[in-house]
């Protein structure tokens, strides 16, 4: 008789439900390959702009108190031209400028590890749907209410051609609707 769980563990005997322990793919290590070095370079980039305000704080009020100006800031200076250069030698400029670039980088890595986790292994353990036909009703009415509500309000953005108030259509007013739309999507797919 052939195992149940080959290449994997049996969790329970009674159920024969398999844990799977396979091995790290190659997408998988390119990926942390790629996402550690983000992350390390952004909280280090964090610590770097920290101890920048700190000593700029602590330099404004040591020339408040003697009655001088702060000297002019440093010129910038690179050792490299190539910016993937820069990230490798972490220079401190470079990663200091670059620091929103790489907290959105590193979000989005916190992200899809967190999906492929919720996806692809058993940590996290899965629940079955419930439906609801008047919950769901209620909570798609009461969006459109507040979607209603809240395009009514009115923003004076200046037409680039004519140099008049745009009430109708506005690019406020189309991007609230279409984030408006894409709930009641999603809402839609997932009942």
């Amino acid at each position: 008789m052939e195992d149940p769980c080959l290449n994997r563990t049996l969790l329970n005997p009674e159920s024969k439900k398999c844990r799977s322990y396979l091995p790290v793919t190659p997408g998988q290590f390119s990926f942390l390959l790629g996402i550690v070095p983000v992350f390390a370079a952004w909280i280090y980039a964090e610590y770097l702009e920290y101890k920048k305000k700190n000593t700029l704080a602590k330099a404004h009020s040591d020339r408040e108190e003697e009655g001088s100006s702060l000297p002019s800031p440093k010129a910038r200076t690179s050792t490299s031209t190539f910016p993937i250069f820069r990230f490798f030698i972490m220079e401190e400029q470079f990663l200091i400028d670059n620091r929103l670039t790489l907290r959105a980088i590193s979000e989005f890595g916190f992200f899809m590890a967190y999906f492929y986790i919720c996806d692809r292994t058993d940590i996290l353990g899965s629940s079955k749907k419930s439906y609801n036909r008047d919950l769901f009703l209620f909570l798609y009415f009461l969006l459109i209410i507040v979607s209603a509500v809240t395009s009514f309000t009115i923003h004076h953005d200046k037409s680039p051609f004519s140099g008049k108030p745009i009430l109708y259509l506005n690019r406020h007013q189309t991007e609230e609707w279409k984030g408006w739309m894409q709930i009641s999507a999603l809402l839609g797919l997932h009942r």
